[in-house]
């Protein structure tokens, strides 16, 4: 059967009535010639990535890499990114510090646990004298509480203010541990990092201890040497 062309479909490539369309419609490649099962001319190239410096968190909670593609974290944790919560007008550095130097304390805490910043947590914290500490954590929430024993968390592992946190930790703890155990889907992680956290502190002060004591030893011991 003859197949007659018009010169009004005719392109640089061929006739368009000879050319097999529907790989066009599909935003495909026309495929090689000779071709009859997959398509050979496409090429799949997997980019490579670099990994300069890999270094990890002391609590063992989260970890980061410097790649060619960023700086990339990972983390256990919800806290690394600033996260503000409740946000709003009142709710800002100002306000924060107006509040701890009239004496609000509770709210000077409640607006740095809403901006949800560890550097203003610290300070909020560590200007709260130790006979305040259970009538500050009492009259938290709960969800400000859960939020506040993360970041004394990571406190606990950095500071040298080791029995002043762990007041919070136990007025925390003798306050809301019913509400912490049953909410543990929440604080499961939290408690991890804490148990991991006081038991290497407890490590490090077990070992100065018994350090002081064999040189105190040592000392009395030469004492009495004539």
């Amino acid at each position: 059967m003859l197949q007659f062309l018009h010169s009004s479909n005719m392109t640089d490539q061929g006739a368009m009535d000879l050319m097999d369309t529907d790989v066009y419609q599909h935003g495909d490649e026309l495929p090689l010639p000779g071709v009859t099962k997959g398509d050979y001319s496409k090429r799949r190239i997997t980019p490579q990535i670099d990994v300069h410096s890999v270094q990890f968190c002391p609590t063992g909670r989260s970890w980061s890499s410097a790649t060619t593609e960023g700086l990339l974290i990972y983390s256990l944790d919800n806290t690394l990114t600033f996260d503000p919560i409740d946000l709003d007008t009142d709710v800002t550095p100002q306000t924060m510090h107006v509040a701890m130097q009239s004496g609000e304390l509770l709210k000077g805490l409640v607006i740095a646990l809403r901006l949800n910043t560890a550097l203003y947590v610290r300070e909020v914290v560590e200007q709260v004298p130790q006979d305040q500490i259970h009538y500050i954590v009492s009259a938290l929430p709960l969800h400000h509480v859960i939020a506040l024993l993360a970041f004394i968390v990571e406190l606990l592992s950095s500071s040298s203010h080791l029995h002043f946190y762990t007041l919070w930790v136990r007025s925390i703890v003798t306050t809301h541990g019913p509400a912490l155990k049953k909410n543990s889907s929440q604080t499961m992680s939290t408690l991890n990092g804490l148990l991991s956290a006081l038991t290497s502190q407890t490590r490090t002060l077990s070992s100065l201890c018994d350090t002081n004591q064999y040189f105190l030893d040592c000392h009395l011991d030469s004492r009495e040497i004539p």
